[in-house]
């Protein structure tokens, strides 16, 4: 009847479909680090722009970002070596140049006080990476 031309028309398997799925399934997490790299360009230019208040919403939403795409890697076991430097980018952009600038570093001990916060976040990348 009606249920079975349902069920054939909408469940029925398309050419292609399966590697489109597994292409979904591999770079889902990817696709969240890159969502967390667009934060945290997004934070960096809401503070340029003196537009703190924004600039924290989209830090929170970027650590958010940040923890859903490592367990979305292990849930899925989709991890990667692409994976793993896209999220120590997206991490250093996010957690060390948008909170270093959210700082609003003045006078020149503020300034060499941002750079070292943004050296301490590269060497913990660089020393600590997820790869």
């Amino acid at each position: 009847g009606i249920f079975q031309t349902t069920k054939k028309l909408f469940l029925r398997e398309r050419p292609g479909w399966g590697r489109t799925l597994e292409f979904i399934r591999k770079n889902a997490a990817n696709g969240l680090s890159v969502a967390n790299l667009v934060a945290g360009l997004s934070s960096v230019l809401c503070s340029l722009n003196r537009q703190y208040h924004h600039s924290c919403w989209l830090l929170l939403l970027g650590f958010l970002l940040d923890l859903a795409d490592g367990a979305v890697a292990r849930q899925l076991d989709a991890c990667s070596a692409l994976g793993a430097k896209l999220d120590d980018f997206a991490d250093f952009t996010t957690f060390g140049l948008a909170t270093a600038l959210l700082l609003q570093p003045q006078g020149v001990l503020g300034g060499l006080l941002a750079i070292a916060y943004v050296m301490a976040v590269f060497a913990r990348l660089c020393f600590f990476s997820s790869g």
